[in-house]
């Protein structure tokens, strides 16, 4: 039977840089079993990013604090789902077909889609937090970083691995199921419960997203890769902000 803590402690340690291997499963097939656990290490993450506001916001002038949170998640995660946005904006704008897409994507350079891709995702979240009250960027930070997370597992239950043969991220994508979904949807609502009607639109929103991404990729790809997998982390994690920035608006 396999350890809750050293399950958290695996997906802590493949989505961020954080020293958590000593207490981690080593076996690639655990990292569907943690698949779950992926919704508190966003929590993890929200939490360290809004700490670095707090403190940016006592000690440097306040249109700093969104900088500095986005800043310290990337260098949490090491811009892991940052870089699957770029290659997967070069892979679906630069080629025409699904084998070119998937060449493409391999490539480490950043291309002008992947530039504009990033500019666009990371000003749009920038902008979105620097219009929120602090208070309201704390709670922008926390659904934003949950609900993110959460999108690896539906979109892997829904597809398979677009790739032919072994990757790092294939054991993810091909065995996550319905019931990792399940158990990651329920810590979900656990953790944004206290956020009442702001929480839920996020999720709704977040949700027609994932389909919205999952019915793209399978058209282009013919399923998801690790790289498809950051860009709707990316993806969500703005459509979250946007919607705590138009909640005055709206609720």
């Amino acid at each position: 039977m396999s350890n809750p803590l050293r399950l958290f402690a695996t997906a802590v340690t493949f989505l961020t840089r954080l020293p958590f291997a000593r207490f981690s499963y080593a076996e690639p097939a655990r990292l569907a079993q943690a698949a779950p656990y992926f919704v508190l290490v966003g929590a993890l993450v929200a939490a360290i990013a809004a700490f670095a506001a707090w403190l940016s916001l006592h000690l440097l002038p306040p249109t700093l604090a969104p900088w500095v949170a986005l800043a310290t998640a990337i260098m949490l995660t090491g811009g892991f789902h940052e870089d699957g946005l770029a290659d997967t904006a070069d892979g679906l704008g630069g080629g025409f077909t699904r084998e070119r897409k998937l060449e493409i994507m391999r490539d480490s350079r950043i291309g002008s889609y992947a530039a504009l891709a990033l500019i666009a995702v990371l000003g749009g979240k920038y902008l979105a937090l620097a219009s929120l009250s602090p208070s309201q960027l704390f709670v922008a930070l926390w659904l934003g970083h949950i609900l993110a997370r959460w999108s690896v597992l539906p979109l892997a239950a829904m597809l398979g691995y677009a790739r032919d043969g072994q990757a790092a991220n294939k054991p993810v994508a091909d065995g996550i199921g319905w019931t990792q979904v399940a158990a990651g949807t329920l810590l979900v609502f656990v953790l944004i419960a206290p956020f009442g009607r702001l929480a839920l639109l996020a999720a709704l929103i977040s949700a027609g997203v994932v389909l919205l991404a999952g019915l793209y990729f399978r058209a282009q790809l013919g399923g998801i890769t690790g790289d498809t997998l950051g860009a709707a982390n990316q993806i969500v994690e703005l459509a979250c902000y946007l919607v705590c920035a138009g909640a005055q608006r709206w609720i």
